[in-house]
């Protein structure tokens, strides 16, 4: 359970946040909620509250850095400081287009959204965290960020350099108590995925994923149950305690950021036999 702990959540209000921010505040949790259409974010909030859950709401856009620290403060000055970020905004307004034919403020948009906006976020709860040697920063990134998306560059380059900022995160950190993670929460369909679907610009059979699924991953990486996987990038459907074991048998001094797989151990992590001389 997450009773005690302080969660800030940005994006709230959309499809992912909202389970996002269900889950979490079912398992005790006190929530910062922040996003950019105030009705939907106090509707969110309301919601909740009739639940019982203690909610706190910041509006406002997720690339500006006064938002960013107007967050946190609001955070500490409710229920104390934040114990566990979730980078949960991000998207994408872009239409099918390639490169060349790309427009460069809606890159703009979506290089803000999805990775300055968490790095703002990431450099304002971090002096805290670290000064508590305690914390957890969890990104929900994107498998689009893993292999070139043709028609969608823009978001392809956000999520990837997403996961990378997760890693740097996690590589500058866990050795001070905060852990970082990125995941890849399914094939949620929101307002923008079902436009796509509409057009046929992804193939119908990766989705539906419930966002619930990745609200449950999320909830579970701050309660601390796989703080052996910080840096790693994970899918919705991975076997996290599998992952757990297989990661805690790496080699000393290989980094957890890893992509693992539950395939079995990797070649040169298998023990080899001793040759006699």
């Amino acid at each position: 359970m997450l009773d005690g702990e302080v969660v800030l959540v940005t994006g709230a209000t959309g499809t992912i946040g909202r389970a996002i921010a269900a889950e979490l505040g079912a398992r005790g949790a006190a929530l910062v909620l922040t996003g950019r259409r105030r009705e939907v974010l106090a509707e969110v909030a309301g919601e909740l509250r009739d639940r019982g859950v203690q909610v706190e709401t910041v509006p406002g856009d997720v690339s500006d850095p006064d938002h960013a620290e107007a967050a946190v403060a609001r955070a500490k000055e409710a229920f104390g400081p934040v114990t566990t970020l979730v980078n949960n905004a991000g998207g994408t307004t872009s239409v099918h287009a390639a490169i060349a034919d790309s427009d460069p403020r809606v890159w703009r948009e979506t290089l803000l959204a999805n990775v300055y906006g968490p790095y703002l976020f990431a450099r304002a709860v971090l002096p805290s965290m670290l000064a508590r040697k305690a914390g957890r920063i969890i990104t929900v990134a994107s498998r689009a960020g893993t292999a070139a998306m043709p028609g969608a560059g823009d978001y392809a380059v956000a999520k990837a350099a997403a996961i990378r900022l997760s890693e740097s995160i996690s590589a500058e950190t866990r050795d001070h108590g905060v852990l970082a993670f990125s995941l890849h929460p399914g094939g949620v369909v929101n307002p923008s995925v079902a436009k796509a679907l509409e057009r046929g610009l992804v193939p119908a059979g990766r989705f539906p994923d419930p966002p619930e699924a990745a609200a449950r991953m999320i909830a579970d990486l701050a309660e601390g149950r796989y703080d052996v996987l910080s840096g790693a990038f994970l899918d919705v459907n991975d076997d996290l305690p599998a992952l757990a074991a297989l990661t805690a048998r790496r080699p000393p001094g290989s980094s957890p950021a890893r992509v693992l797989r539950v395939v079995g151990l990797p070649p040169e992590w298998e023990a080899k036999p001793r040759t006699s001389a």
